[in-house]
């Protein structure tokens, strides 16, 4: 949930960080940004969501976050 969010992006290791590989949508204004994503193949990935291009901030709902080696944190996701 980004309510003051113009554009959100999820940055990870499937992507190279690169942030517009995958945006996100707002569909219904809400403030709830959504998108699919195919993820390459099984394995862990470490992911962030990028808001207005300058925000970085771990996914809030992750069961599992890890130091990103920048003083912040990653979130993890295990497929």
């Amino acid at each position: 949930k980004a309510p003051e969010g113009d554009n959100v992006t999820v940055v990870g290791d499937w992507n190279d960080w690169q942030p517009q590989a995958n945006p996100l949508k707002d569909p219904n204004d809400d403030g709830v940004w959504e998108t699919k994503i195919r993820i390459p193949e099984k394995g862990e990935y470490q992911y962030q969501f990028l808001i207005n291009g300058e925000k970085w901030i771990p996914d809030p709902n992750a069961p599992m976050q890890v130091e990103d080696g920048f003083g912040g944190t990653n979130s993890v996701l295990d497929i």
